[in-house]
Parts: C-alpha cells; sequence; structure tokens
C-alpha cells in the first residue's frame, strides 16, 4: 500500500520499510508536526493523526488504508533540546540533569563477564581436582 516514506524535518532512526510497524524520529526542538513524504499505490489514503509535536515524546499515528486493508505505523518522536553551555556551572548542570548511572551496563558486557567468571570457576574446579588426585 504504502511503497516508501521519508520525513522531510526529522531523524528517521531506521530505513522505512512497509512491514516494519514501529519508528523512532528525532526531530530539533522548533519542530511542531512531522512533515511526511510517500508514495502510494493506486486508491491508498492517509491519515495522519496526533501529529501536534508539544512535548518531549509525541506518539504520532501514520493510518494508510484501501478499500481492503488498512496498516498502522507509529512514531514514537523525540524533540532535541538544545541548550547553549557557558562556562563550568552550566556543563555540570548538564551532567547532573542526566542522572548518569555509572553501574548500568548493557546486557551484552554483563553477560561477557558472567561467561568470564563461569569459565574461571569451571577451570578453578577442575585445576583442584588435579591437585587433589596428585596428593
Amino acid at each position: 500500500m504504502i511503497h516508501d516514506l521519508e520525513i522531510l524535518n526529522g531523524t528517521l532512526e531506521l530505513n522505512f520499510n512497509e512491514y516494519t510497524y514501529f519508528y523512532t524520529v528525532t526531530v530539533s526542538d522548533e519542530v511542531s508536526s512531522l512533515e511526511f513524504s510517500y508514495k502510494l499505490a493506486d486508491d491508498t489514503y492517509v491519515e495522519v493523526k496526533n501529529n501536534e509535536l508539544t512535548e518531549e515524546e509525541n506518539t504520532v499515528t501514520l493510518e494508510v488504508y484501501n478499500v481492503n486493508d488498512s496498516v498502522t505505523y507509529t512514531f514514537l518522536v523525540y524533540k532535541n533540546k538544545t541548550e547553549a553551555v557557558s562556562g563550568i556551572d552550566n556543563y555540570m548542570k548538564s551532567l547532573e540533569s542526566e542522572n548518569i548511572d555509572t553501574f548500568n551496563l548493557p546486557k551484552v558486557q554483563i553477560l561477557a563477564i558472567s561467561i568470564f567468571l563461569l569459565i574461571i570457576l569451571i577451570y578453578s574446579l577442575l585445576f583442584h581436582r588435579k591437585t587433589k588426585k596428585a596428593k
């Protein structure tokens, strides 16, 4: 039904695919609504809903339909707030406001550390058994 889609005033995090129904879009703080460019099949219509970007996070839906079928694409839209940083005090405040959690490791790192510790445990058990047998 929809062959191509582009966001003209924002950044679509994934390339558009007609079989992917959820997207993340980043726009500047000044953008008040998404501007779409798309190619439709014959006798296909589009309705954009909730396209008033008022907060930092918004959800815009694009309903594509024809006589036989309908598809809804959902766009989670994030506004980039840009603030001028002047001086070390403003820089420190911006770092504090991000609530950086140094103990929040990505899942891949946690998995790698767990596997490493498991290998050390197995090695030590095998080595410990060999030393007992030698005595």
